[in-house]
């Protein structure tokens, strides 16, 4: 059993560094999440947990929620998207609270994810696809944060131009050993997996 990394910036850098840095949110080893007394998951929608727009649960999504239930861990989907019926299907479905219509990293929209589940900042673990709102709004706040590869292209035209600010970023992290590649093959982990630690970093 391979042993995870956990990534450590400083100085500036520090707010834009994810504690873990990994291919889904299927390789979320829970076991890393207990030994630092994580209690509760605030997990970013579009492209970490479905892409862009598709609000259908497949039912590899809905068992990694359940399995997280069912170990104990709260959770809230934490989303700059609007309300809408689709997306309340989909968090009933999930039988997790939501917070939308944020805009992240704005911390008041964190600070509200936090009272969703009842956690202090230390006791919760953000994850999502974007550096700039996931990992820092995250950091900011003093939360762990793990960054996903992005599940799709389909983006919102705003994204897709933080993105080249994002490649900047992640470039400087690697060169420095602070993030690694993505593997050139992906797991095919499913609930079932979510205690094994990924290897990757």
């Amino acid at each position: 059993m391979g042993k995870v990394q956990e990534l450590r910036g400083h100085g500036p850098v520090r707010l834009l560094t994810p504690s873990l840095f990994l291919p889904t949110i299927y390789d979320l080893p829970t076991s890393w999440l207990r030994e630092r007394l994580v209690q509760a998951i605030i997990s970013d929608l579009d492209n970490t947990l479905v892409p862009w727009r598709d609000y259908r649960v497949a039912e590899q999504l809905a068992g990694w929620f359940r399995s997280l239930h069912a170990e104990g861990f709260r959770t809230v989907i934490l989303s700059n998207t609007r309300p809408s019926p689709t997306v309340q299907r989909l968090s009933e479905e999930l039988q997790t609270d939501v917070v939308l219509g944020a805009r992240k990293p704005v911390q008041r929209f964190f600070r509200q994810a936090l009272d969703k589940v009842g956690a202090s900042p230390s006791q919760a673990c953000v994850i999502g696809d974007q550096v700039f709102t996931d990992v820092l709004g995250g950091n900011l706040m003093g939360c762990y944060t793990v960054l996903v590869k992005r599940i799709g292209d389909r983006e919102f035209a705003g994204t897709r131009l933080m993105r080249v600010f994002e490649r900047m970023v992640l470039g400087y992290l690697r060169r420095r050993g602070l993030a690694a590649p993505y593997p050139s093959e992906s797991r095919d982990a499913g609930p079932a997996g979510l205690d094994d630690p990924p290897g990757l970093i």
